[in-house]
């Protein structure tokens, strides 16, 4: 009998352990304080070589006072967010801009080797469709995660 009590108070205490251990996976929220309204994204190319990016728009409204808009993860990036909030709505917009000039990259090109293997593409922490993001908001401080799927593509824009 004594056996089986030092057996049981081991599971318990190897319950009791899992139990509190952080999760390390990502849990995406499925009810939200806010809808979605819009979601869309648009490429744009430059008028000089190599100079493009993206751009996504996210729009919606929300019902609670202490909201914040952190980080989008879209196509392998993570993007920081400019929220423009007006009463109970909101427009949320991050981008990314890839601009090569080759008369830095021909000076630097020995310096920066290393980090423009670094720069091509940025380590998320989720795998996502092209048409997917991952929308990262916070409560009272405390970090969300919510998945957007079906995100439109605008026709690409040209500047000259």
């Amino acid at each position: 009998m004594n056996f089986f009590k030092k057996a049981g108070i081991l599971l318990f205490i190897a319950v009791l352990l899992v139990s509190f251990a952080p999760y390390k996976g990502v849990f995406f929220q499925k009810k939200t304080p806010f809808t979605i309204i819009e979601k869309s994204y648009f490429y744009w190319v430059g008028g000089k070589k190599g100079t493009n990016g993206f751009k996504i728009q996210i729009v919606g409204t929300f019902n609670t006072t202490n909201l914040e808009f952190n980080t989008i993860y879209f196509q392998n990036r993570e993007l920081k967010v400019v929220p423009n909030i007006h009463l109970d709505k909101f427009t949320l917009v991050g981008g990314y801009t890839t601009f090569n000039d080759e008369d830095i990259l021909a000076n630097d090109v020995k310096s920066n080797d290393d980090n423009s293997k670094k720069s091509s593409s940025d380590d998320i922490p989720f795998e996502l469709e092209k048409d997917e993001a991952v929308l990262v908001y916070s409560i009272s401080g405390r970090n969300h995660y919510y998945k957007i799927s079906d995100i439109e593509q605008k026709e690409t824009i040209y500047y000259p």
